[in-house]
């Protein structure tokens, strides 16, 4: 099984967002008041701007021309902290797989090859936002070496 794994091109849109839409479908079973299916994820406007700046990317996992994983990751400016020069931080905006390619270790090339873009980019670490719901995506991440860094708590107003 000969798995690509790429910078996403322009006419990769529309398998982009059917990635993409698993996961929205996902997030919006659990949580309607903040998701919906009605739309789609990535405008086709946004997803030019994304492959056009420098600081962000969709790096994608493809097999026999299909894309079945894709990363959305963007390079971040952090301000100093105590007595550290600035810093650059890659932060996975969106992250998926397709159902059936699951637990065929593509996730986690993917997530690799979005470490080293980051790296290339100069970041010194990576971030990502794990909603409390998705035990699963959380055990894979911490699986990958990553820990938690804050809890973000809502209420209704």
């Amino acid at each position: 099984m000969e798995i690509v794994y790429r910078t996403a091109r322009i006419d990769d849109y529309q398998g982009v967002n059917a990635v993409l839409k698993e996961s929205l479908e996902l997030h919006a079973h659990a949580l309607p008041s903040l998701f919906s299916t009605d739309h789609i994820v990535i405008s086709y406007e946004q997803y030019q701007a994304i492959l056009y700046y420098n600081s962000t990317d969709i790096l994608i996992a493809e097999y026999n021309g299909r894309i079945i994983g894709a990363s959305v990751v963007e390079l971040k400016y952090s301000p100093p902290v105590n007595d550290q020069s600035f810093m650059y931080t890659a932060y996975i905006q969106y992250f998926g797989v397709k159902k059936e390619w699951n637990n065929y270790g593509i996730g986690k090339k993917l997530f690799h090859r979005t470490k080293e873009w980051g790296r290339k980019k100069g970041a010194s670490e990576l971030q990502l936002t794990v909603w409390a719901f998705n035990q699963k995506a959380q055990s894979f991440y911490e699986k990958l070496g990553l820990s938690s860094l804050s809890h973000l708590l809502s209420t209704k107003l």
